[in-house]
């Protein structure tokens, strides 16, 4: 099979991702789909899928010790699916992955499956203007979708100056200034960051905030009359609030500015997958929580969303 082929059969079946290994007997070739890999076909040896896969990425065909990392677009009648490739060098060979991002991805804020009252909260938030709106979940539970969901709601009103800082760019947006963080001139997230602020934006997505700096330049930012919209890797809601304890996050900046906090992950059935969503939105107004502590043992500071239901106990989200 070709490059082209094995694409095609990927996106026909609504595969996410498709892993490439080579060993020195074969070239095994599997897919995901709803979650499970699966294997699609082997390859000689010989075949040079991995090279035409590097071709298309713009990657150095002679580089096979360092890992690399690239980007490239497929497309079939009139439908694109950026295609995000890493290359690892293993001790087998070299080991190819694919995330596969469709186009129709793109889903309104009404359409990504939200509860009704957990969507309302989220427009309201985005709404606002000002602050911090995290999307948090472990890899592939839809993080970006509701970002970009964000982004389609915000863009449709026209009125507002819209940048991003994604690791690559996933989707380009027409009205929205999307950056590329480039580490080998210097480019950096928080440069970029830094940088926008200058841009008189209205709105600021980061792809990821990874570590303490980013953080701290996010809340910054929506404490100065900026939405800010980021993900965060947790496995609950209140996992975030700890992660911005354990990085030290000015305590004050963070519970000034924070609106909602989203967590999903993404649920497989037979022949099916959807996302299931449950977030935390601050009761506090006037008055601000003491520190990080009170914030995480008080439910009463929180409303939880739980499906399609509220609740006070943060507990049930972890």
């Amino acid at each position: 099979m070709t490059l082209e082929e094995i694409l095609l059969r990927a996106t026909q079946s609504n595969a996410t991702d498709i892993h490439i290994e080579q060993t020195k007997e074969h070239i095994q070739v599997s897919l995901r789909h709803l979650g499970q890999v699966s294997p699609l076909t082997k390859l000689d040896a010989s075949n040079t899928l991995i090279n035409r896969v590097k071709m298309r990425s713009n990657l150095d065909l002679s580089e096979t010790r360092r890992n690399q990392e690239g980007q490239f677009t497929f497309s079939h009648q009139q439908q694109d699916t950026f295609v995000r490739v890493s290359i690892i060098a293993t001790v087998k060979g070299e080991k190819v992955a694919m995330r596969l991002l469709p186009e129709k991805c793109r889903f309104d804020l009404d359409r990504i499956g939200m509860p009704p009252l957990l969507l309302k909260a989220l427009k309201y938030a985005l709404d606002m203007g000002s602050g911090l709106i995290l999307a948090c979940g472990a890899t592939g539970a839809g993080k970006s979708t509701t970002l970009y969901s964000c982004l389609n709601y915000l863009n449709k009103k026209g009125n507002k100056t819209l940048f991003t800082i994604e690791d690559p760019v996933e989707y380009e947006i027409p009205n929205v200034y999307q950056c590329e963080p480039n580490p080998s001139i210097g480019q950096h997230p928080t440069t970029i960051l830094k940088s926008l602020l200058r841009q008189d934006p209205d709105v600021i997505m980061i792809g990821e905030i990874r570590d303490s700096e980013t953080a701290n330049l996010a809340l910054s930012a929506a404490l100065t009359g900026h939405l800010v919209l980021a993900t965060l890797h947790t496995n609950s809601a209140l996992d975030a609030v700890y992660r911005c304890h354990n990085w030290n996050v000015d305590f004050f900046s963070f519970v000034s500015s924070v609106r909602l906090i989203i967590h999903q992950n993404m649920n497989y059935q037979k022949d099916s997958q959807h996302a299931r969503f449950t977030a935390l939105a601050p009761r506090w107004q006037g008055t601000l929580p003491l520190d990080y502590q009170t914030l995480l043992s008080s439910p009463k500071l929180w409303c939880a969303y739980n499906k399609s239901n509220i609740h006070s106990d943060v507990d049930a989200l972890v």
